[in-house]
């Protein structure tokens, strides 16, 4: 497996950062450990939860910044996604705060709320119209931080909002490869179903024999609306044990 991942991050061009692929872009969340001294009053009543405490700011301060960022470039509607509270969530989305800023590390609040695994906090987001392909500081979309979760459900309703499935990030990892990293059968097959291009996978060099026969099955199936996308002879996947 060493050498695989070694292989995934040769093409990376530019700066060292951490490679896209690795568990620590998707999971660290260095920049949003709480210190109450350094947040303004609306930041901090997002990270709480406190919704009410929201309302009597907005009453007493009708003209109050929604979208106020903190030092670290984050709103409140990052700070609610990241504690998961869905209330606050549909406060702000309620009150028409923006739905796509980026903090510090290019992710918007959709992006922070897939990364916690806040899936409420997620599909609220979704269904009120947030960029489903916004890209961060890595290149990662949301789909790549649902893939990366193995969340499928998420994935899916991400696919059915629009969300390209082909985008690579600075590891050159799409969806479908980052999945397969992930060892995520079902999410796997899905994307597959969803026509992503299995070709993209081809620096690699075993073919996993249960996912090869889903998708020659795939291939022979008359409902796939583009069956040319799976090649037997170009698809290159990892092997599971």
């Amino acid at each position: 497996m060493k050498r695989l991942l070694a292989a995934a991050g040769k093409g990376v061009p530019g700066p060292k950062l951490p490679s896209a692929f690795s568990e620590r872009v998707y999971t660290k969340n260095d920049w949003y450990i709480i210190h109450f001294g350094d947040l303004g009053k609306i930041h901090k009543a997002a990270s709480l939860g406190q919704v009410r405490k929201l309302e009597s700011m907005t009453v007493k301060k009708k003209s109050i910044d929604l979208n106020k960022r903190d030092a670290k470039k984050r709103t409140a509607l990052h700070w609610a996604c990241v504690n998961g509270h869905a209330e606050v969530v549909t406060f702000l989305v309620d009150r028409k705060c923006q739905l796509d800023v980026l903090d510090g590390e290019s992710r918007t609040p959709l992006m922070k709320a897939l990364q916690c695994q806040r899936e409420a906090c997620a599909n609220i987001l979704i269904d009120s119209g947030a960029d489903v392909n916004a890209v961060d500081m890595y290149g990662n979309t949301p789909l790549h931080y649902a893939v990366y979760s193995e969340n499928l459900s998420m994935v899916a309703k991400l696919l059915s909002h629009d969300a390209v499935v082909e985008v690579q990030n600075k590891a050159s990892l799409t969806p479908l490869l980052l999945a397969i990293m992930k060892r995520s059968e079902r999410i796997v097959e899905f994307l597959l179903t969803k026509n992503a291009n299995a070709n993209a996978v081809n620096e690699f060099k075993c073919i996993h024999q249960q996912l090869l026969k889903h998708i020659r099955k795939l291939s022979k199936n008359p409902q796939n609306t583009n069956p040319g996308k799976i090649s037997d002879s170009k698809l290159l996947l990892v092997v599971l044990p």
